[in-house]
């Protein structure tokens, strides 16, 4: 049976990868926008919107924050504000 600490390590490591894949999907809205391709580009962008509103929803939820460190909502906070510039700067290609 997993303890208390493994649980709590495993919800940190989902909202890490949750929020690599929203980078991961910045990166190629950003490739398909470059070449052309702004269907496609849009279907990534919308994924990457979507890992950041997960992320954003966890985080502003005092039941799963209280199962973060404070050095693991500081991490997550910052790589969440480098994610929204991203998805801005990727918004004024949408348009």
């Amino acid at each position: 049976m997993s303890s208390q600490a493994d649980l709590s390590k495993t919800h940190a490591r989902f909202l890490q990868a949750e929020l690599d894949l929203g980078f991961t999907f910045t990166t190629i809205a950003s490739q398909r926008f470059e070449i052309g391709y702004e269907e496609s580009a849009g279907k990534s962008l919308v994924n990457a919107e979507k890992a950041f509103e997960t992320v954003s929803r966890f985080l502003a939820d005092p039941k799963h924050t209280k199962r973060l460190t404070d050095a693991e909502i500081q991490d997550l906070t910052a790589g969440l504000e480098k994610l929204r510039e991203k998805l801005m700067k990727l918004e004024s290609f949408r348009a």
